[in-house]
């Protein structure tokens, strides 16, 4: 039998953003029936649990679903049902009131009110699906759900850019091909021509801005980038704000949290923390630093907004060194999370870059920035 509060439950859960089938909600159901006899809701709580998150960082959001529907709400707590007491001196005991390791002599079922209004529930303000959308100059940089949604947008990426390599591997039939090689058959298909796509190798360099203006981006692009490195054939990673620091061994770490806080420690140390960014100089140490040739596809995430840029004869001297990278590389291509409305502001750079030949693309949301790394 379907309970009004495990539909309840799992409709909250999946507004919120968990991943509940049809299915988790029918031994949802089946788990109800077998605890509604119980007198503990805690045996209920962690039954649920078990079906019902999947993923570590679900269970803070089933938890507070679970009481709201269960505990918490005044109008919905689970209390005794007994039209036979009279007295009000009498108080009905709450078994969700009683202190761990207390049981009641009332079973779960009996102490559910029967009543139940899921219009009062509280509504879930923004869905995940909306956040992906959300401009991505009003999102929260707080909001714990970001770096979740990045871990998911990196499974995508990685899923869609195996998808193309396999596809680029396979042998399928090139029909204009084959029909100029069959003229001489009279049209008919006798002999088939395969396919043969060539696969470009390419060594994807990413250069991330942590300075001030863009370090709150920068750590979900790196949470996206770990996730689907995998997927590229070579990748290096650097970080820069006055100068650079490489990254590429810290990001093949196996642990997340382990390389995120390799990373961070390496920018305390070198001083990288809210700084200043000064691209004229980190450029020039990245264009010694990094191997570069025809195979390199340079990916620059950045505000382009040099603060510390001098121009020489009108040509800025950031612009310049990009310049050079932009001739020994395959291409450069910058991601900028600034609104496009903002380029042509005395301190951007953006035009300049342009000029030296770079690409530039406004991240407007987190599908739009995992549609741009998904294409890379």
């Amino acid at each position: 039998m379907v309970n009004e509060r495990i539909v309840a439950l799992s409709h909250q859960l999946r507004q919120s953003g968990v991943n509940v089938s049809i299915r988790s909600t029918q031994t949802a159901c089946q788990v109800w029936d077998l605890f509604k006899n119980e007198s503990e809701i805690s045996k209920m709580k962690t039954a649920l649990k078990s079906v019902y998150v999947k993923e570590a960082y679900d269970e803070k959001r089933f938890d507070e679903i679970f009481d709201e529907i269960f505990e918490n709400d005044d109008s919905y707590r689970i209390k005794p049902i007994d039209q036979r007491r009279e007295d009000p001196a009498i108080q009905p005991e709450d078994i969700m009131g009683l202190p761990d390791g207390q049981q009641s002599d009332y079973s779960i079922e009996s102490m559910t009110p029967p009543e139940f209004d899921v219009n009062q529930l509280r509504k879930i303000k923004v869905h995940e699906k909306d956040l992906l959308k959300t401009d991505i100059s009003n999102i929260n940089t707080f909001d714990e759900r970001i770096l979740d949604l990045c871990r998911k947008l990196s499974q995508k990426i990685r899923t869609r850019r195996s998808i193309r390599r396999k596809r680029m591997q396979s042998n399928y039939i090139d029909m204009p091909r084959t029909i100029r090689t069959n003229l001489k058959n009279g049209g008919k298909l006798i002999r088939l021509q395969n396919a043969k796509p060539h696969l470009h190798k390419n060594k994807h360099i990413f250069l991330s801005d942590v300075s001030g203006s863009c370090d709150w981006i920068n750590n979900w692009f790196f949470t996206i980038l770990y996730g689907c490195q995998k997927s590229f054939d070579k990748i290096s990673c650097y970080e820069f704000d006055n100068s650079i620091l490489e990254t590429t061994d810290a990001l093949k770490l196996e642990s997340y949290y382990e390389s995120y806080q390799n990373i961070y420690n390496r920018r305390i140390k070198n001083g990288m923390i809210h700084g200043q960014s000064d691209m004229a100089n980190s450029f020039k140490e990245f264009l010694e630093s990094a191997n570069l040739n025809h195979r390199s596809i340079v990916i620059i995430l950045s505000d382009c907004r040099d603060w510390n840029g001098k121009r020489e004869n009108g040509e800025l001297e950031s612009a310049k060194i990009l310049r050079e990278i932009v001739r020994r590389s395959s291409k450069v291509l910058i991601f900028n999370p600034e609104p496009e409305a903002k380029w042509d502001t005395p301190t951007s750079c953006v035009n300049d870059y342009v000029d030296a030949g770079a690409k530039i693309y406004e991240i407007k949301n987190l599908e739009n920035l995992a549609t741009l790394i998904t294409n890379l």
